[in-house]
């Protein structure tokens, strides 16, 4: 009966340290006490410079970091953003001021909340042209994506207003694709064109065509404000609604922290760099450079004004048959989570 005793009790005591032994090798059971990932969907153009924060959000795992599930609605042109929001596959997209203001009257509840990119698209010409100015494409074949973008509205009404040209009557305009603009500048069906800068760049850095002007140099000659508001981040009111005004504020502070990424990081440009058609590495810090010169926005309450006036410059010149507004409506930026964003990552 003793012996007994003995071996049940050396059983316990063997079980007993078995069980210490077990827990001193397992890691604790950890609580989750995150809340879950509010979702915010993006509607962009991939690779596109629209797609530089989204992708940055997303791979740098930035937008978790601020407690957002980011997804990237792909969309296949411009302008295509307003209909992703308005029928709620987008929660969040770029687009211009001009363009805000046009989609609000129609109905659509969206609200800036922080800039995206400054004025850089350009006009080029081919490369055995000697235009010094814009006047001098008078009588010239000219070519746009399209007469209704806003920077074309802003060439014809910038330039009116400084040196009484305007490049939409006094030229000949063809519209195409932002692609075949190039193309057609480099076969002479084209003595100039408005491009996109991304678009422009390799041509330009390969000596393929010339630079004229752009149109932030247009504005700035024409004694506009070339920091007035130009492409936005705009976001529904639904998705305000549901999420609170704390959401947006954070969402802003993550794109801070996004363009501060694009800023600092040259290593999450070779995918934009292959995007654009660079394929010189040689010709990357060069794009990279003059890529970040463009997300440099000033985007505050003190800009209404400016960007009336030239609103009222372009309505002067193009008429507001065409643009479709009069008025910079205070009511369509949201100012406030921009500042409170800056608490949680400066931009």
């Amino acid at each position: 009966m003793k012996f007994s005793r003995q071996r049940y009790f050396f059983a316990f005591m063997l079980c007993f340290i078995c069980v210490l032994t077990s827990c001193g090798t397992q890691e604790p059971t950890k609580l989750s006490t995150a809340a879950p990932l509010i979702p915010v969907r993006f509607a962009a153009i991939v690779g596109a410079s629209q797609s530089y924060i989204p992708d940055v959000l997303i791979s740098e795992g930035i937008g978790k970091k601020y407690g957002f599930d980011v997804q990237m609605v792909n969309l296949s042109s411009s302008n295509q953003q307003w209909n992703a929001l308005r029928s709620k596959d987008a929660d969040v997209a770029s687009g211009s001021f001009l363009d805000l203001l046009r989609q609000r009257k129609k109905g659509l509840n969206v609200q800036a909340f922080r800039g995206f990119l400054t004025f850089s698209n350009q006009i080029i010409m081919p490369i055995d042209k000697s235009y010094q100015s814009l006047p001098d494409l008078k009588g010239a074949r000219v070519g746009t994506s399209s007469t209704t973008s806003l920077d074309w509205m802003i060439l014809r009404a910038a330039e009116k207003k400084a040196h009484g040209f305007d490049i939409g009557t006094d030229t000949q305009v063809s519209q195409s694709s932002p692609q075949l603009l190039t193309q057609m500048i480099l076969r002479h069906q084209l003595d100039a064109a408005l491009q996109f800068s991304n678009l422009s760049f390799q041509p330009l850095a390969e000596h393929k065509v010339k630079q004229l002007t752009s149109v932030q140099d247009v504005l700035a000659q024409s004694g506009f404000d070339a920091n007035s508001f130009y492409l936005l981040y705009n976001v529904t009111d639904s998705w305000r609604a549901k999420y609170g005004n704390d959401a947006v504020v954070k969402l802003s502070a993550a794109m801070n922290e996004a363009v501060d990424t694009l800023q600092k990081n040259d290593s999450v440009w070779t995918q934009f760099a292959d995007s654009a058609g660079i394929k010189d590495s040689r010709l990357l810090p060069q794009f990279r450079d003059s890529e970040r010169a463009t997300l440099k926005v000033d985007y505050n309450q003190s800009k209404l004004a400016s960007t009336q006036a030239l609103l009222d410059q372009i309505n002067k010149v193009v008429g507001k048959e065409t643009t479709g507004v009069t008025t910079v409506d205070p009511k369509a930026f949201d100012f406030t989570s921009i500042e409170a964003a800056k608490s949680v990552h400066p931009s």
